[in-house]
């Protein structure tokens, strides 16, 4: 990287250049971009800037042109002024159309996430209740259950939005609330009837209940586990069937699945080492969300997986571990790029894909390349704007500490509907 300053009036069709001005300042979708035409060069030459910093390796100069030739005329100058006049105004309507969709998406986003918190603290008091006042816990199973199985079905674009501030302690209820949202959403996708994706919806919300008897110690433990404490982890499902079979409002069936949604179809999984034919259909969906969630979610950043690379690993387990109708559903429903995906794109600034609000392909994607408050990143449609192209997904090692910190990408992937 090769950087000048160059003054206004020396900028050509081809630098490529970084504004020293918030993105709310000018019209240009990024602050960092190439100028393409002498449209682009006359709004820059209006904008009340002496210099710019130019990036020499990135700018593409076909040539230099004479001094002649960047003299303007009478005529010239004038065009440039009507011009800029008219450049001014509409930029005023659309900035203002554009602050009023940012704030709008922002106001979704902090929405959601509130409402992720909501039912996060509602699965803590069913948990706990669960063994002292089952029928009480019913009660506020079956109502949460109901109320996920609306928020998937009022989604019609498969869309979630990246909950991952106020983080509580302990990962057990955020993992079972993970499971759940993208459980139910696939049960929905896949058609299941209204009965399947109750049991589906109850399965994941209790995926997690047995981890209460292990010792937080081993469950939150941010060391590498030893064998006995990996044979211990690897109870936690039987733990939860064994304690839930005195529920008589709690279906067999759903019991039956928690203690499945850890096996795999070549029988490598646990607590049992159960086979294809003896894992419901219920747990063989439950499973991959289980999985996935695993490893974008590890309690260890080195076992911890970006949820692009999470996806391209359970697609090379999909014959070997997981119904692979199921899983094939799981990846489109996600998309190639999930969200929570750290990507790179062409203007080579780094993003992360924080939500996908209106379709599955124009994800909302926030800017963290400016170390700004999180609500005054400017929020980018994907295939929506102009010059805006996923490259290639990058790792959190390539990433600045401060920004990873910032977004909390270092703990949690979590996940929620729109609300």
């Amino acid at each position: 990287m090769v950087n000048v300053s160059l003054a206004i009036k020396d900028l050509q069709v081809g630098h490529y250049i970084n504004l020293p001005i918030g993105w709310t300042s000018h019209p240009f979708i990024l602050n960092s971009f190439l100028i393409k035409d002498a449209k682009q060069l006359r709004i820059l030459q209006h904008l009340s800037l002496e210099t710019v910093s130019v990036d020499l390796s990135r700018s593409k100069i076909a040539q230099t042109p004479t001094s002649a030739s960047l003299q303007p005329t009478q005529n010239d100058q004038a065009s440039a002024e009507a011009f800029a006049q008219q450049a001014v105004f509409k930029k005023r309507e659309e900035q203002q159309t554009q602050l009023s969709q940012q704030q709008a998406w922002w106001k979704q986003i902090r929405h959601t996430r509130s409402k992720y918190q909501d039912k996060i603290t509602i699965l803590k008091d069913i948990y706990s209740k669960l063994s002292l006042q089952p029928k009480k816990a019913m009660q506020l199973l079956e109502l949460l259950s109901g109320e996920l199985t609306i928020a998937a079905e009022q989604q019609h674009d498969f869309s979630f939005v990246l909950c991952n501030e106020e983080i509580s302690s302990d990962s057990l209820y955020q993992n079972a609330m993970n499971v759940t949202v993208l459980s139910t959403r696939l049960a929905k996708q896949l058609a299941f009837s209204t009965q399947d994706v109750a049991i589906i919806t109850q399965t994941a919300l209790l995926s997690q209940f047995g981890m209460l008897w292990v010792p937080a110690s081993i469950r939150n433990k941010r060391s590498e586990l030893t064998k006995p404490e990996v044979n211990y982890l690897k109870q936690h499902p039987a733990y939860a069937a064994q304690r839930l079979q005195g529920i008589d409002a709690l279906p067999d069936i759903v019991i039956h699945s928690i203690l499945q949604v850890n096996e795999k179809f070549d029988g490598s999984g646990y607590p049992r080492g159960f086979k294809q034919d003896k894992i419901s259909k219920y747990a063989q969906l439950v499973a991959i969300a289980t999985r996935y969630n695993e490893m974008c979610n590890a309690s260890l950043p080195q076992q911890r997986y970006s949820p692009h690379l999470a996806i391209g690993l359970l697609f090379k387990q999909a014959d070997k571990h997981y119904n692979k109708t199921y899983l094939e559903q799981f990846i489109k429903m996600l998309g190639i790029y999930p969200v929570g995906t750290i990507v790179n794109y062409d203007s080579n600034q780094a993003l992360v894909q924080m939500s996908i609000i209106d379709s599955l392909r124009q994800p909302l994607i926030v800017d963290f390349s400016e170390l700004e408050p999180i609500k005054k990143q400017p929020l980018l449609h994907h295939c929506g704007d102009e010059d805006i192209t996923i490259t290639k997904a990058i790792g959190s090692n390539n990433i600045a500490p401060e920004h990873l910190a910032k977004f909390n990408l270092l703990q949690r992937n979590n996940l929620y509907f729109p609300c």
